[in-house]
């Protein structure tokens, strides 16, 4: 058999031009091919959602605190809880807060249950409750839970002209007239609650 001795220059080039083509098509199918496959991967991969400091940050302040009333009873009128309190000379520095309708005598009030004094004459208990001011416009009164929630004397009495704009503008001239009464800040703060709590609707006492 006789095999050709020479290559024509022709045909060598469309042998070069085929070889390039086909790697190129391998080259795109190739490529096409890990295009499908990252994005296969990437569909597959569950989206963790990430909760910003942000989102911490917007919780709402809360303008309530606990406190323990040191009470005598409860009664249907403010005539039946007053002739309560005139028959009992030990009653003189306790007040009438009037909740939903009913009126409770109290004697003081403490920031923690162990610090409330009870009494055998007459007859006293702890009666848990919540003061809030979130419903409150004025910042004054809608800070006034956590101002009595204070055990430091200097939260109460301040010297003239120092009294701070956060607090109610009555707050000296009611505080100067309770320091005759007593120097017991439960007792201060029993009279200081009842007072802007009858004077302000927005304020709630919850049991």
């Amino acid at each position: 058999m006789n095999f050709p001795k020479v290559i024509r220059r022709k045909e060598l080039l469309q042998a070069a031009f085929l070889g390039s083509a086909a790697g190129l098509v391998g080259v795109i199918f190739f490529v096409i091919l890990l295009n499908s496959m990252n994005s296969t991967e990437t569909s597959n991969e569950e989206v963790i959602p990430v909760q910003s400091n942000e989102a911490e940050n917007t919780t709402p302040k809360q303008f309530s605190e606990q406190f323990f009333a040191n009470q005598h009873g409860m009664f249907s009128s403010s005539e039946a809880a007053n002739a309560f309190i005139s028959g009992y000379p030990s009653l003189n520095k306790s007040t009438i807060v009037e909740v939903d309708g009913s009126f409770y005598v109290w004697s003081s009030i403490s920031t923690t249950k162990e610090s409330v004094k009870l009494s055998e004459n007459p007859s006293s208990f702890v009666k848990p409750f919540k003061f809030i001011g979130d419903a409150c416009e004025e910042s004054s009164i809608q800070d006034l839970p956590a101002q009595l929630k204070s055990e430091e004397r200097s939260k109460f009495y301040f010297e003239k002209d120092q009294v701070p704009d956060s607090l109610p503008q009555d707050w000296k001239a009611i505080t100067v007239a309770l320091s005759s009464i007593s120097e017991d800040l439960s007792v201060i703060r029993l009279h200081l609650l009842s007072h802007y709590f009858s004077e302000n609707d927005c304020l709630k006492i919850q049991f």
